[in-house]
């Protein structure tokens, strides 16, 4: 299998934009989880209204596999931990967990894109609470995002990236 960096953490802790740095850096492919359920299935928030969370979670597994089958730098969406199945997949991958607070994300984050926040932003820190174990226990390193200079963060991430398992 390819080599993998995977980047996990809550909605707004800059998996993307900083995955798509960090991938440039390393001369690695990127790939987004999100963007790959999105360009076969449509919009997220209308998966979620049509389907519901479940249907959304299968279809995540399945970008989350193919993902890792390319290898690079994986971001994923901010559940993707809670099913079982992707735990065991990450279980096999460098995952580095991307941590924020709740202050740091909804100063930026358009909360009207995201399902489980657009009716309640502060909702971020339960969902926060419920998946910090997963984040924990999936991931080998931890990055803190918040109020820090993005090339500190990324000069961190490739410390990260690069160390041994």
């Amino acid at each position: 299998m390819p080599r993998a960096i995977v980047l996990i953490g809550p909605m707004g802790a800059g998996k993307t934009t900083l995955g798509k740095r960090l991938a440039k850096r390393l001369e690695l492919p990127f790939t987004d989880t999100d963007k790959l359920v999105i360009a076969s299935h449509g919009q997220i928030a209308k998966i979620f209204s049509d389907f519901g969370e479940d249907y959304f979670r299968k279809l995540e597994s399945a970008a989350l596999e193919q993902a890792l089958e390319v290898g690079g730098v994986i971001a994923t969406g901010g559940g993707v931990v809670v099913t079982d199945s992707n735990r065991k997949l990450l279980a096999n991958s460098h995952v580095i967990f991307l941590d924020t607070t709740m202050d740091h994300v909804l100063k930026s984050l358009n909360t009207e894109k995201r399902p489980l926040l657009r009716d309640n932003p502060s909702n971020w820190q339960a969902i926060y609470d419920s998946r910090l174990p997963y984040y924990r226990e999936c991931s080998k390193f931890q990055v803190r995002t918040d109020s820090r200079p993005v090339t500190q963060i990324l000069d961190e991430l490739e410390e990260k990236a690069n160390a041994e398992i």
